[in-house]
Formats: structure tokens, sequence, C-alpha cells
């Protein structure tokens, strides 16, 4: 069974990066921006399967994860030719180098053979009606670089707004994140109460501490609080005022049993009895108290389709306000904690693809909805990440690029070195991949001692 879990996992985490590199790549064909590879899972490569009529290989890869797009011509690195003076050469002079059989070098100062001048000449030929990124205006390299984002947007809409046509129940209530923004599948308590998904009735419910006056007055947990003293009590604040300014002195409370269907096999079930407690000068029961409150089971989500889209956009943006919102509290809470035990929640909290995997096995073994859901709520926080700015992801490289953008206007060259843009791309890369590999040592690590 666990095989299955696993099975579903690479599913979700594959559709979910597909639909991200699909949107780039076919945000560069729009462009007429060429691309050299789309790559089905991670390198290394398995397999080349074949190319389409605009030269675009198609390749299996070993890693079974989700995949990759490879654009021609991302940077000016990407070129690697110069001319006689060293000058780095663009497309077009690229060209006309090669018509004109001057000396052409590589990176390592080495000029290029008769053979590779033929091969570049093919390839240049065979792209002639296509452009490299690096050439193309700014605000087509930007809507390649959004276009994966775009999709992972769409992606959660479309299963949110599936959800609300067919049918949804909110799966969790929100007691931990503030948010303006409102959510159907994860509200606010507040909003969990106005809509009637949890309903609060009469009474507090008593949760009596081993061997305290509750107890021994044979008060037992779930035992619903109504009157003091005959007083009727609506709020904690007014339970607890009483029973404080009552020291020493004898209270009676009245309670009652929740509701049992079956009231023959119930421990005990009576409505309104009375029990009395000595105080002592401390004023306390020995009981915790919370409100009545309860999960409405017949509570659905189910609308016409044009409302179910709307809702589904909605929840999408409602989902990444809350994940925005979450990521804030984690930094604080693992760089500047007001507890130790803060920092320690917060990185515990931390989950990766392998402790995705015990999550989605926890949901598919209570309900399949769960697992839809954390579908959509997967590809809106592969959205937040995508879009921060961090290199070696979307977000650092379309800032870097509008930065490159205003250097080069107001200095009419370029002033940013590629070198050191691309060393900062490679050592974060290699610094995400270490948190990766210690995410999921902590979530390996979670799974064993759980």
């Amino acid at each position: 069974m666990i095989l299955l879990w696993i099975l579903v996992s690479f599913i979700m985490f594959s559709i979910i990066v597909l639909l991200h590199e699909y949107g780039h790549y076919k945000t560069a064909k729009i462009f007429w921006i060429h691309v050299d590879e789309f790559g089905l899972g991670i390198p290394p490569r398995a397999k080349k399967l074949w190319k389409n009529k605009e030269w675009t290989l198609f390749s299996l890869n070993w890693i079974p994860l989700g995949g990759f797009v490879k654009i021609t011509w991302e940077s000016e690195l990407f070129l690697s030719y110069y001319g006689k003076k060293w000058k780095l050469l663009t497309q077009k002079w690229l060209w006309k180098k090669l018509n004109s059989w001057d000396e052409i070098y590589t990176k390592k100062w080495i000029a290029i053979t008769k053979q590779e001048r033929k091969f570049i000449q093919a390839r240049l030929e065979n792209q002639k009606t296509w452009a490299n990124f690096y050439e193309k205006h700014i605000l087509a390299k930007s809507a390649v670089l959004l276009a994966g984002v775009v999709m992972n947007f769409i992606l959660a809409a479309v299963i949110f707004s599936a959800l609300f046509f067919i049918w949804v129940k909110p799966v969790w209530v929100n007691t931990f994140i503030e948010t303006n923004t409102p959510s159907k599948i994860i509200p606010s308590y507040e909003d969990a109460i106005q809509e009637w998904i949890l309903i609060e009735d009469e009474g507090i419910i008593l949760y009596p501490i081993e061997w305290s006056l509750a107890e021994n007055a044979n008060i037992l947990q779930w035992d619903i609080l109504t009157q003091i003293n005959w007083e009727k009590i609506t709020d904690i604040a007014r339970a607890q005022k009483i029973i404080q300014s009552s020291k020493n002195n004898a209270i009676t409370l009245t309670l009652s049993t929740p509701e049992c269907p079956d009231t023959a096999n119930c421990p005990r079930y009576f409505e309104n009895k009375e029990f009395g407690i000595t105080l002592w000068d401390d004023g306390l029961i020995g009981a915790y108290l919370s409100p009545n409150i309860y999960q409405n089971e017949d509570f659905i989500y189910k609308y016409w389709w044009v409302d179910s889209v709307k809702y589904g956009v909605s929840e999408t943006y409602a989902q990444i306000r809350l994940t925005l919102s979450w990521l804030g509290v984690l930094v604080k809470n693992i760089f500047t904690p007001e507890t130790p035990e803060d920092r320690q929640e917060a990185i515990e909290s931390v989950a990766g693809p392998i402790g995705i995997v015990t999550v989605i096995t926890e949901s598919m073994s209570r309900w399949v909805t769960i697992l839809i859901i954390l579908w959509a709520i997967i590809s809106v926080n592969l959205w937040v990440f995508n879009l921060l700015p961090i290199p070696a992801l979307d977000g650092w490289r379309l800032l870097l690029l509008w930065i490159r953008s205003a250097v080069d206007t107001i200095f009419w060259k370029s002033r940013l070195s590629w070198d050191l843009e691309n060393l900062v791309h490679v050592i974060f890369f290699l610094l995400l991949i270490a948190l990766s590999i210690l995410i999921a040592y902590n979530d390996i690590i979670k799974i064993f001692t759980d």
C-alpha cells in the first residue's frame, strides 16, 4: 500500500511541475523563442525520445519527478562565442562572423574548428524563424519567466472550481494565522461560526483535572455547564468571574451531558442536573473550560458553475495569502522566536516531498477530497516559492532581468557580470539541494519517531 501512496505523491508532484514547465515552454513558443529541450523527469538523461519540427528535444530522465525546460541561450553565458577582440557575440553577429569566416573563439579563447563552424551554421539555419531568449524584448522574457507560476495558479483554480461545483467541505479551521482574506476551504474561526460550519451551542464544556474538586464531585469530561448558582452561563469569562468570587464558599453547578442518540447505551445521560462544590481559597474548581462548539457535519459548499469558477479563483488567491502569512510566521519563529519551543515547532513544521508523502498517506486513508485539496495547495505553494527573490528561482531571475535592463539603459552597456550572476545561481542551487537533503532527513526522522 505504501508503494501506491508514493506513486500518487510522485504523480501529483510531477503534474504540478510539468504544468509549470509547460507554461515556460508554451509561452516561449508564442514569442518565437526556441526551446532546446523539454525533459520529463530530472537529469541525468536516460533516453532521447524525439525532436519536433521546431528542433526541440523531448527527453526522459532518470529521476522521475517533474521535469525541466531548457530555453535557447537564456543569457550571454549560453552564447560563449567571441570575436577577435574577445567581444561576446550575439546571435546576429555570430551569424555574420560565420558567413565571413572570421575567427570565432570559445570562452577558453580557443578558435572553433571548421567542423564546429558547420555545426553552428546548421543549427542557426534551422532556427532562422526562431529567436533566442537573451535577445528578446524584456516584456517577452518576463512573460516566459512568469508563465510557470501562472500555470500553477490555473491548476489550483481549476481544482478548487471543480470541487465547489461537485461539492466540498472545509478541511480545517484556521486559528493560527491572521489574515483578512476569507477562505472557504480553511476558514477563520469567526467565519466558521458565522457560516454555521461550526455551531456554537449553549453552555460551556468542562474538562476536569485529575484529583480535582470537579472530578471528586463526579463531573466527567464533556459535561456541559449551563448555570452557576442558577445564573445562566453564556461565556467563559462570566463563569470564571462567578467562580473566583465564591472562594471558600459552596456553589451549585447545573450540568447536562452531550446529546446521546441511544440513551440506553450511554454511560449516563441527564439534563440540568445540579452538582454542589465547596471551593477552597484559590477559587478554582479544577477543570478546563471551552466553548460548546461542534462541527456541522451536514455543511457543504456546492455552487453553479459560474459561481464555482468565481469562488475557485478567490480561494486560490486566499490560499496564496495564507501561504505568505504562514511563511512570514515560519521565518519569524525560526530566526526571532519568542521561546526556544517556537523555533523547534517551526523547524518541525517544514516538510519536503517525503513529509508530504506522509500527509498524503493520511489523506488517502481519511478522505479522497482532502488529497485533491492538498494537490491544489501544493500548486499554490509552488506559485509562492517560485516568485520569491531567491537565486535559482523564477522570482530572482525576473528581478535580476529588470535590474539588468535598468542598469543597461542608464549606462548604455551591461554593468552586471554574467559570470558573477551565474556563480550566485550555482551557489544558491547547491544550497537549495543541501536544504532539500536536510528537510528530507528531518522528514525521515519524524516518520520513525512518531
